[in-house]
């Protein structure tokens, strides 16, 4: 990997179904609009990486469940939950962002490995949960269940085209043979690749 994937701060952008472009360089996780996640990415220096075999450096949370309405994070503290996600170079500027800094890669969860550096600064969009003091975080869970999610053809097209293009700078419209490869093969990897679970309130599912 170029050392410019290494020195830039990263950011896990979760691929989930409530995904998508704001304008050239932002990115809305979450269904509620205007209270979502909001991510501005660089155009180069993300650890995953796409190449003719498809994605690459995908990071999985385990303990950790997404609200799709903010697409903010949820400790659940279940090893059995888990979101998905890419590291890419960038920043959190609407969110809670929670920053780790410097962890060797090898103590996360990462598939799919490739030249991936030794270690990685990344923030999560993580959940405000109206903390009572400064350094403290307080999560209530009693009310929430999780529930696993997949994505169909559909919503893998649409993170393909509208998302993963214009992060990695990618000509998917190209009529080219190769480039229509290429294509299918990163949908049937995020069809595959990113299944999640998601959080919600009991009492709103009932």
């Amino acid at each position: 990997m170029s050392s410019g994937a290494e020195e830039k701060e990263q950011v896990f952008l979760p691929i989930t179904k409530y995904i998508s472009l704001e304008n050239n360089n932002q990115i809305i996780i979450g269904s509620n609009v205007s209270s979502s996640v909001l991510i501005e990415y660089n155009q180069n220096g993300h650890v995953s990486q796409i190449d003719d075999k498809g994605l690459h450096n995908i990071l999985v949370l385990t303990g950790y469940a997404i609200d799709e309405s903010t697409g903010e994070l949820v400790p659940t503290f279940d090893p059995c939950d888990y979101v998905k996600g890419i590291l890419i170079s960038g920043s959190i500027s609407r969110g809670n962002p929670f920053k780790i800094k410097d962890i060797p890669s090898n103590k996360l969860y990462i598939i799919r490995k490739k030249n991936v550096p030794e270690n990685i600064t990344f923030s999560l969009p993580i959940k405000n949960f109206n903390n009572p003091s400064p350094g403290t975080y307080q999560v209530d869970l009693r009310d929430k269940v999780t529930s696993f999610e997949s994505l169909d053809g559909g919503e893998a097209e649409n993170i393909v085209n509208n998302v993963l293009s214009k992060i990695y700078n990618l000509d998917l419209n190209d009529e080219q043979q190769k480039k229509k490869d290429q294509k299918d093969k990163l949908r049937r990897d995020v069809q595959e690749i990113f299944n999640y679970y998601s959080i919600q309130s009991s009492k709103s599912s009932s």
